[in-house]
């Protein structure tokens, strides 16, 4: 009695209040009220009829949600109305005979009910809404009425606490009733767990948005705005999975705010993602709306939630996020802050065995009534503005299907064109049992549809490339594909299904057919395999046998749970036992176990758990902050712990000198925000400025005591840690890596180590561990810091297949197998442990995008194609070894995984039996076996020794330093008597010996004076070494004392000019990475150069019994950095005629960029090469311009080996020279070859020019040259090049004295891949050059030569002579009747397109152009969309380099705009101050201090093309 009484006041309530916030919208009806407790699934009743009178649609063609209807229906805010996770609301909807008639033949409405849900009664719509028609309703007495369902889906159950109606439409006008609501819960859907991948605290502003001129949203023009709120992420967080959820706080300020009083004014957002190494774009399958309502008041701003949500979306790597934002009415800025990414994940379904549901397979013509178009995006077919497609009914002789006739000539110029289908079956389709969606596609070749969409309220939101490989023919110039779509199977029915055919830059007119739409169940074993192995329930347990020896340890202060853990290692040794590791173990994985995949599949954790310094500080452990994230940090390791797992802790440091490196007001200095980028980071020269002394150090040392703190947590608990600081330290890809020289790094790594043990670190083994593999051990010990710092000697080795499919090669063991052998040696001769710190296999994935780990299926080291047990191999060639573990990366997602991981409870991936069975071996040990830490006492009693040796490094100078004044010279000595340094000139062989003393801080100095410099001489090849009880302990090389080093000048590159003729200088300057049994070098060489003294020889060995190698060189310490004002690199090069791989490699603003000499490298004659910067490929899908030139970080050659998959075995030298950055005409780039080069052979081998052009044709390279691994850094080379088919074709006279050559270039399908025109037209007098004009004859010719209307056309207007006057370029697709064209000029200097007026050209009706060039120079039309881009680029530019100025009373200041700001593209300038008592302004910019007090300039920059921008200067003016 008491909740019937409660219920019945709650009703009550909601009747007095709808009567008076609606009392002319809505009646209300007292009837009986049935509630969810008497019912099994129904969660609420009420035959309650609520109506609105005053639906009003009438002058609507199409649904305006600014102009909708709502009512209150009913409030239920009791406990007991829980929904779940999934349930369906029905109702009746009545409709009076004034809306009947009005709906005709084309109106219509549009029910959305609302559910407000939860204490904090949060707005939730259904998935998807219906169109209710004319002949949706059936008539009732003297009104008409319908049953509607809608479906929800939420991540957890909630209680219902209101319903609501909203109501949109058109032409629709009378009464519309709501009445017969239910709710019905559906079965609960999985648990969903919640995983943050992303978050940031930064608060950040659009640019001024102005929708106040618009009536409604514009998804397709200017009234669309994107907001990239974050673009640095670049894959360093890991993956997103299918489902996810980005929430922000949204803020506006009082202007902003106040502009939604307008009528129907608001906001709609939309969140976006790009993910992957290509950035492919995913929008989230809903908006937020917010109106004026929807903000609340915080502090002087407004502030709304906003919360989105991505489903059906393919896992791969976070690249950045971004807002795109319409609306109307709205005028103002809107700030984003708090913004965060969840992953959503829910236990895995096991579906029962159902047969395929057939939705539609049209084999009657009544069912194309279930079919209607509906409008698309960015589809106008070949109209104005967005359209449906026509669709109609073709028996094709008894196999019926549906036509639908397309038409995107109006979007050619679209990348993304959507025509949109929609399927409505007569009963909602039940997708609970069904995990995938598929239809027949026929289509004509030339249509340019790449991929198709399929959208459903019901949670199907996604869209899939269409894989041309597997069409079959279907006659008359039509090939039949099935496009098949997995998605996660949902309680919600789908009530319609939305499929969109994407064009790409397509103008297809014609048709195309869909039929057999089918739901099914997606067999998996396809890309599983059932579990049929038995993990040990026990697993192997360790039994390390009581050492003997006499451990050295290098801490003389070690803990007593590191001694123990130091013998504990040497006793497996003994006893022919090796531990798994696996990094990330208990914290990232593929399933949802909490202790991770090997936990899931083996019953135990690895015997080693890997955790990255990423994780203390942020981006891999979590956390809101970094005290979060290292207290998860702590947390994952002690529970790795408690489950038997040694804790290994590796570093991937930020670069000290990055500006994402955050001081707080305490002093302290926050990492959070710093990511796997960061320790890419090659600028700044950062590891000289971080030991002491140095201006980073500071910064250095509290890094490093975040890590001490980590350590000292974890003794407290007696958990000894595996330290393993700067690995692969040999190659090029980090910033304490190869670019450093030997000595620099080994004291970096004995700085670090001394500067731990000072913060109390004493239960730390110290790992060294360079990259694999390796042939000697003077290799290993190159860069060695040193008996004193290391206990174990390590390395990192990734067995890589960089070829898709990947054949099995077992040559990787071979190669570990020497490498062990080397490693353990040099460990026994040094009383060391050996071990393989990092491994793992890579295999590249069918599309190209990366080698991050194994494939789910057709691995080549499966046991069944290899033949070999991956895992147990490498444990053995271990064991062999003496290595008592060896460890493999994580598994971050099933796109980027190490190990293998169960699919269901019965089947997982292709590996996992191999996996089990390696688990069940006598030998391995995982963490349910290795005995250590109950036992911590008993090894800790092992005999120990301290190192007693002199030992010790260089704090300050540093290798290739310039030593221009007195310098102290300090160094870390240990266990010595006599300190001191040795200074000498190595070229003439004056030295001297300056004593050093210990000072108060510990390091011994000395000074170097100026007297002592004079003594010496100016030299740039000084050395100083380090020298304690007469043993050379260090020595620095290659300084300059007395003078400055010479420098290349502005603009070079690499001249090879600058190393004062020394190979040691040279080899210093570069770092390498090789594969197995492949090498490379470069030494100077007076014969073959271009010009100056030397040029530089490559020498080059590459040897493969068919898996891809690669050797290559980089230089990581350029003298000039910035080639923003070129558009393209020259250099000469004699190449060897071989027909490798030859790869120049530039990196800039973080990624790394390529371009191949395929073609070139089969010569062997030399030639001047000049490559636009367009060209290179980035890896990451960037490109070489703009900013990116303006930080040039690293300059590398590399070699890989040519073909792929073939033996190769090959020793010889490459020869190059003058690198240097130069500018070219949009003309001259357009002669550049398949592989992007502009290549002129040289008749000298000295470079002298001469000779014709030449351009080979057959072979272009893959996609790289070496690949930056983000997980390890390994530098891989990348997939097996396409062949490239290049023609040429001369036109005589295509016009009036106009020659023509068409270039066009198809990939082995015959797919064009580009194709160019070169028009030349010679005039007889100046006045011809004041017009060109492209003709629709000449365009339609070369389309039709083509193939394709997607060239790029240059005409070139010469005089008599032969010199050019000017050139034009379009593409031809831009040439439709009615477009409007942009004249734009090319800056010769910078290549930067520069605005001329506000003119624009348009296409005659036969498709001609003509454009003023009354001037000389290079030109370009361009497309509305293009130009209003260019435009945008040029206003954001528009920029003062002072924002604020406090000036003396009296005194003069002049306003200066950014850099950035070419004035080319600006047509006047005005300047206005808002106090004139207090300032004025010229109109040349010039500001006059007047009085005491405050003022704003305004400065008004009009362009070339008319627009407009204010940017303001606030001046405070001092007495």
């Amino acid at each position: 009695m008491r909740r019937v009484g409660k219920q019945i006041v709650a009703i009550t309530l909601a009747a007095a209040m709808m009567g008076s916030l609606t009392p002319e919208a809505c009646t209300f009806l007292q009837n009986e009220v049935v509630y969810a407790a008497e019912t099994n699934d129904v969660v609420y009743e009420n035959s309650d009829k609520v109506t609105i009178e005053d639906m009003d649609f009438s002058g609507l063609d199409a649904e305006d949600w600014g102009n909708k209807k709502e009512t209150v229906y009913g409030y239920t805010n009791d406990s007991v109305r829980k929904v779940n996770a999934s349930f369906r609301l029905k109702t009746k909807v009545t409709i009076d005979e004034e809306a009947y008639a009005s709906l005709g033949t084309d109106g219509y409405v549009k029910v959305q009910p609302i559910a407000k849900l939860g204490e904090g009664w949060t707005y939730t719509k259904p998935g998807s809404l219906k169109e209710l028609k004319q002949d949706s309703f059936t008539k009732e007495g003297d009104v008409y009425t319908t049953e509607l369902e809608a479906s929800y889906k939420l991540d957890d159950e909630s209680t219902l606490m209101e319903i609501d109606f909203e109501v949109v439409g058109a032409k629709a006008k009378g009464s519309i009733s709501f009445s017969d609501v239910s709710v019905i819960n559906e079965a609960s859907t999985p648990a969903v767990k919640r995983t943050e991948l992303y978050r940031s605290e930064d608060a950040k502003t659009t640019e001024p948005i102005d929708f106040a001129g618009l009536d409604e949203e514009d998804w397709n023009g200017a009234g669309k705005i994107t907001f990239a709120y974050d673009d640095s992420i670049k894959g360093s967080l890991g993956n997103v999975n299918e489902e996810y959820e980005l929430t922000a706080k949204v803020t506006l300020d009082e202007t902003s705010y106040q502009s939604l009083d307008a009528d129907k004014a608001h906001l709609n957002i939309q969140g976006v993602t790009k993910l992957g190494s290509k950035w492919g774009w995913n929008n989230s399958t809903d908006c937020q709306w917010l109106q004026k309502d929807s903000f609340m008041k915080v502090g002087e701003n407004y502030s709304a939630d906003l919360k989105v949500k991505f489903s059906g979306i393919t896992p791969d790597t976070l690249m950045d996020v971004e807002f795109v934002l319409v609306g109307t009415g709205f005028k103002g800025t809107v700030t984003f802050s708090n913004v965060v990414l969840t992953n959503l994940s829910r236990d895995k379904q096991e579906l029962t065995k159902q047969e395929p549901t057939v939705l539609s397979d049209l084999n009657d013509e009544s069912q194309v009534n279930l079919w209607a178009g509906e409008t698309g995006y960015q589809y106008f077919h070949g109209g104005t503005k967005n359209a449906a497609p026509e669709l109609s009914y073709d028996a094709n002789g008894g196999d019926g299907r549906l036509k639908v006739s397309l038409n995107y000539t109006a979007n050619s110029g679209e990348s993304w064109s959507e025509a949109k289908v929609k399927f409505t079956p007569k009963t909602p389709a039940d997708i609970s049992n069904y995990n995938q969606v598929s239809v027949d596609l026929i289509y004509p070749e030339s249509s340019n549809i790449s991929k198709i969409k399929f959208l459903s309220g019901s949670g199907i939101n996604k869209d899939t490339s269409i894989d041309s490989s597997e069409a079959t023919d279907a006659g008359n110039g039509y090939k039949k594909v099935t496009v098949t779509l997995g998605f996660s199977p949902s309680a919600i029915p789908m009530n319609d299904l939305t499929i969109g055919l994407i064009g790409a830059n397509s103008s297809f007119a014609g048709d195309v057919y869909l039929d057999n739409l089918i739901l099914s169940q997606k067999d998996a074993s396809g890309d599983f395999v059932t579990i049929t192995a038995t993990p040990n329930t026990d697993g192997t347990q360790a039994k390390p046998e009581a050492t003997d020896k006499t451990l050295t340890m290098t801490d003389p202060d070690a803990s007593n749970s590191a001694k123990a853990l130091y013998a504990y290692l040497q006793g497996l040794t003994e006893s022919d036992q090796v531990l798994f590791g696996h990094q990330n173990d208990v914290s990232h994985s593929v399933g949802n176990n909490d202790l991770g995949d090997v936990k899931d599949v083996t019953g135990s954790v690895s015997g080693i758990f890997g955790i990255d310094s990423l994780a203390l500080f942020g981006s891999e452990a979590g956390g809101t902050d970094a005290a979060s994230a290292l207290q998860n940090s702590i947390d994952y390791s002690k529970k790795a712990a408690q489950n038997g797992a040694i804790v290994t802790l590796s570093t991937h440091m930020p670069n000290f000198t990055n500006a994402k490196i955050k001081k707080n007001a305490d002093g302290t200095y926050d990492f959070y925000n710093c990511d796997f980028n960061e320790a890419k980071d090659l600028s700044g020269d950062s590891l000289k400025k971080i030991l002491p002394g140095g201006e980073k150090n500071e910064v250095f040392k509290a890094y490093l005591d975040t890590i001490a703190f980590y350590a000292n947590a974890l003794e407290k608990e007696n958990i000894p840690v595996i330290f393993r600081p700067f690995h692969e330290d040999t190659g090029g890809w980090f910033w304490w890596g190869s670019a450093n020289t030997a000595e620099s790094y080994r004291s970096l790594y004995a700085y670090t180590r001394d500067y731990l043990e000072s913060q109390g670190v004493h239960n730390m083994l110290y790992v060294y561990s360079p990259n694999g593999p390796l042939e000697t051990e003077a290799e290993y010990m190159s860069r060695y810091p040193g008996d004193a710092y290391v206990d174990i000697l390590a390395f990192d080795y990734y067995n890589d297949f960089n070829t898709y499919p990947a054949e099995s090669d077992t040559s990787f063991f071979d190669h570990l197998d020497q490498t062990c052998q080397v490693v353990s040696s040099l460990a026994k001769q040094h009383n060391k442990l050996a071990a393989i710190s990092e491994t793992g296999v890579r295999v590249m994935k069918k599309d190209g995008s990366d080698n991050e780990g194994l494939l789910v299926k057709n691995n080549p080291v499966s046991e069944a194609k290899s033949g070999v047990n991956w895992y147990q191999k490498v444990n053995d060639i271990a064991k062999k070894n003496d290595m008592p573990y060896y460890m493999v990366w994580a598994n971050f997602s099933d796109t980027n995984f190490y190990v293998p991981y169960k699919y269901s409870d019965t089947m997982g991936q292709e590996m996992i039996n191999d996996f089990i069975s390696y688990y069940n071996n006598e030998d391995s040990v995982f963490g349910n076996g290795t005995n250590f830490y109950g036992n911590i006492d008993k090894y800790a009693g092992v005999k120990t020794d301290n190192y007693k040796d002199v030992s010790g490094y260089m704090v300050a100078p540093f290798d290739m330093d310039t030593i221009l004044k007195p310098t102290a010279l300090k160094a870390s000595v240990s266990n010595a008597g006599e300190v001191s340094f040795v200074v000498k000139d190595t070229a003439k062989g004056k030295q001297l010996t300056l004593p050093a003393a210990k000072g108060s801080d510990g390091f011994y100095t000395a000074q170097l004076t100026q007297e002592e410099m004079d003594q010496i001489g100016k030299t740039d090849v000084a050395e100083i070494a380090l020298v304690a009880d007469g043993k050379t302990l260090s020595a620095i090389t290659n300084l300059s004392i007395g003078k400055e080093k010479d420098k290349a000048p502005a603009g070079v590159l690499e001249n090879f000019d600058y190393y004062v003729g020394s190979n040691g200088l040279l080899d210093a300057a570069y770092g390498g990475n090789s594969a197995a049994g492949c090498s490379s070098s470069f030494t100077l060489d007076q014969e073959h150069k271009a010009d100056g003294t030397y040029g530089a020889a490559f020498n080059y060995k590459l040897k493969t019994t068919g898996s891809e190698v690669w050797t290559g060189l980089v230089n990581a310490s350029l003298g000039n950095t910035d080639f923003s004002a070129y558009n393209a690199l020259k250099f000469w090069t004699k190449l060897d005629g071989k027909g490798q791989k030859v790869v120049v490699q530039i990196k800039a603003g973080g990624e790394e960029y390529e371009v191949y000499l395929t073609n070139l490298a089969k010569t062997e004659d030399a030639y001047e090469v000049t490559v636009p910067f367009s060209a290179f490929k980035g890896k990451t899908g960037g490109k070489l311009s703009g900013d990116a030139l303006k930080d040039v970080q690293a300059f590398g050659l590399w070699c890989n080996s040519n073909p792929a998959g073939s033996a190769v075995d090959v020793e010889s030298v490459l020869y190059f020279d003058a690198f240097k950055g130069t500018t070219i005409s949009d003309a001259e780039a357009a002669k550049a070859d398949a592989d992007g080069l502009i290549a002129v052979k040289q008749t000298s081998q000295s470079g002298n020019n001469g000779g014709n052009s030449s351009s080979g044709s057959s072979t272009s390279g893959g996609n790289s040259g070496s690949t930056t691994t983000p997980d390890t850094g390994n530098t891989t080379p990348d997939t097996k090049p396409s062949e490239t088919r290049k023609t040429d074709k001369t036109f005589e006279n295509i016009a009036k004295d106009t020659n023509a050559i068409l270039t066009v270039e198809k990939n082995d399908k015959g797919e064009v891949t580009d194709a160019r025109a070169q028009l030349d037209k010679t005039v007889k007098n100046a006045s011809e050059t004041k017009k060109t004009t492209i003709s629709s004859d000449v365009v339609a010719k070369l389309v039709k030569e083509a193939g394709t209307s997607d060239i790029t056309i240059t005409q070139t207007t010469k005089n008599a002579s032969g010199k050019v006057l000017n050139s034009v370029s379009v593409n031809a697709k831009d040439l439709q009747a009615g477009k409007k064209l942009t004249l734009v000029k090319v800056d010769k200097k910078t290549g930067e397109k520069v605005l001329i007026n506000s003119r624009t050209y348009k296409v005659s009706k036969d498709g001609t152009v003509t454009a003023d060039t009354k001037d000389a120079g290079d030109y370009v039309l361009l497309n509305e969309k293009d130009a209003k881009a260019l435009s945008s680029k040029i206003l954001k530019s528009v920029a003062l380099k002072d924002t604020k100025k406090t000036v003396a009373n009296g005194k003069k200041v002049k306003v200066t705009f950014d850099k950035n700001l070419n004035m080319e593209n600006v047509k006047k300038i005005t300047y206005t101050s808002s106090k004139k008592s207090v300032v004025t302004v010229n109109k040349n910019g010039t500001i006059v201090a007047k009085k005491a007090g405050k003022a704003v300039v305004k400065v008004k920059v009009t362009l070339k093309n008319g627009k407009t921008k204010t940017v303001k200067m606030t001046i405070k003016v001092t007495k």
